[in-house]
Parts: C-alpha cells; sequence; structure tokens
C-alpha cells in the first residue's frame, strides 16, 4: 500500500487507554485496548491509519487526548456535553467492543462522523473524480482545509497554473509549477495548524471560563455562610447581654433578712413567685396565720 489510509480516530485515554478507527465512510475499522500509555497508543494509531480526526466523548477534552490531536497535528473533535451511558450502549451495539474504553472510543469516533456526515457525502457525490482523490479531499477537509485549498493541492504537478501565475508576484511568475505547488501546500498546511491552534485555544477558554464559574459560585457561598454566621453570632451576643443583665438585675434587688425582722417579713415570698402560684390557680394563703400557728404549737 502506498499510502495508508485516512481514519477518523477516537480515544478513551485513562490508565487503560480505548481506541478505536472509522473510516471516511463511518463504517469501524478496528478497536484497541492498551496499558502502555501515550506511546503505545500513537504507535496503535499509526499502525491502523493516518488520523484526519482525532476524538474523544467528553466535554472538557482530557489532556492525553489534546496531546494526540497535536501529535498527529489533527483536529480534536470535543462534544457539546459528555455522551451520556445510554446513548454509548446504543451506538456500541453490536459493534464488537472488548471493554468500556474500546466502546467509549468508537462512540467518540462514531459521534464526530456524524457531526461531520453531510460535508463528507457531498464530496462522495461529486463525479469526475477517482475514490482515492475523493478520499484525500475529506482528509484535508476534515484536518481544517478549506475547500478551495484542497481542490488546488489536488491538482497534478504538471497542471497549467497560468490562471493562478496572473495573480502572483514576479517571483511566483518565475518559479516552476513544483514550486508553486510546494509552496500551496505548505500555506495550506500552515493554514490548517492555525485553525486547529485557535479551536485548541477556544476549548481552552471555554474550560477556563467554566472553571471560573465554579469558583465563582464557591465565593458567593462562602459569603452567603460568613454572612449567616456573623448574624446568629450577633444573635447569640445579645441574648447572652441580656441574660447577663437579667441575673445582675435579680441580684442587685435581693436584701439578705435582717436579724431582728419579724417572721413575716423573713418567711415572705418574693413577688415573682408569688405570682407564679396564683397563676397556678391555687388559692391564696395566710402566711401570718400559718406562722403564727407553728410558733403556738412549738411553745
Amino acid at each position: 500500500m502506498s499510502e495508508k489510509r485516512h481514519v477518523i480516530v477516537g480515544l478513551d485515554p485513562g490508565s487503560t487507554f480505548g481506541i478505536a478507527a472509522v473510516g471516511l465512510d463511518g463504517r469501524k475499522i478496528a478497536t484497541r485496548s492498551t496499558m502502555g500509555g501515550f506511546s503505545d497508543a500513537a504507535r496503535i494509531i499509526e499502525a491502523l491509519g493516518t488520523p484526519s480526526l482525532v476524538a474523544c466523548d467528553t466535554n472538557p477534552a482530557p489532556e492525553a487526548a489534546l496531546r494526540l490531536a497535536s501529535y498527529f497535528s489533527c483536529r480534536l473533535f470535543v462534544p457539546r456535553q459528555s455522551v451520556r451511558e445510554e446513548d454509548k450502549r446504543l451506538v456500541a451495539r453490536g459493534a464488537g467492543t472488548q471493554n468500556t474504553h474500546e466502546r467509549d472510543a468508537y462512540c467518540a469516533a462514531v459521534f464526530a462522523y456524524r457531526a461531520h456526515a453531510n460535508k463528507l457525502r457531498q464530496i462522495d457525490a461529486l463525479e469526475g473524480l477517482e475514490h482515492g482523490e475523493k478520499d484525500r479531499i475529506k482528509h484535508m477537509l476534515l484536518r481544517g482545509v478549506r475547500v478551495q485549498d484542497a481542490f488546488m493541492m489536488l491538482r497534478e504537478p504538471d497542471a497549467k497554473p497560468e490562471a493562478y501565475a496572473a495573480k502572483a508576484n514576479t517571483h511566483m511568475k518565475a518559479a516552476s509549477s513544483d514550486e508553486l505547488r510546494s509552496r500551496l501546500e505548505s500555506l495550506a498546511r500552515e493554514n490548517a495548524n492555525l485553525r486547529i491552534s485557535l479551536e485548541r485555544l477556544e476549548e481552552e477558554k471555554a474550560a477556563l471560563l467554566q472553571r471560573l464559574r465554579l469558583l465563582e459560585n464557591g465565593v458567593r457561598q462562602s459569603v452567603v455562610r460568613d454572612s449567616e454566621y456573623r448574624k446568629l453570632r450577633f444573635q447569640l451576643q445579645n441574648a447572652m447581654n441580656r441574660l447577663a443583665w437579667r441575673k445582675k438585675k435579680g441580684t442587685a434587688h435581693y436584701q439578705a433578712p435582717a436579724k431582728n425582722e419579724e417572721p413575716r417579713k423573713k418567711e415572705a415570698k418574693p413577688a415573682a413567685e408569688s405570682e407564679q402560684i396564683n397563676n397556678l390557680g391555687e388559692q391564696e394563703l395566710d402566711l401570718e396565720r400559718l406562722v403564727a400557728e407553728y410558733r403556738k404549737a412549738r411553745r
């Protein structure tokens, strides 16, 4: 095989890497899993084909997925929100995956293909192009190359460049068609890489904004808790102050009985206690009479 096939690669990174390769027609090519880490995952992907697109099934994207996309100079497909378990089971049903890592990687590749399926089918419907030419155009589109640039890069080296040379500068007019094509391919690749970098920066920006929102919510909740704490502490202090004031007031109003004081004064009940007796519904007692009878009995 002179040129490797182009594939959409799905990844489920972790202690075990799940890897899946899907063709640009959406058909499954292979699923693999490895515990060999990043380097072994890259080796497996290279053996399966040339990645046109790398995909994951979670949002935000794992760091290992970003690294592998950068390693293969590919765009990284990230779903708007992490794929649900139920959707994964439906997509992977009958796909022959060996474990959940391969299942998640396969689902990532399938969802990435579905996101670009309309564009890829339009290329398949074009007439006058061979299968290999269509495959190469689809590969470049998934890598971020514009359609115009993709068709220009597809031209044979001996194609007449007169229409383009008329708009070029003096140096470009003097260059050979091979040099023009090489320069064009270089610019197209640079443009694609810039698009990939821009997308990654947008993804990092979205992740940082999400983290900032979480931090703001945490700070807001902390402020509310502190406010409630200060309010309860203030109420507790007021209650303690009122309690101390009442105790102090009760002590000030209390006086020790004199030695020569009459028995009635010695046995007199505080006003508050008398009120409690009355409130209980008991009959009012003649304390003086009871004391006199008691003293008389002692004699």
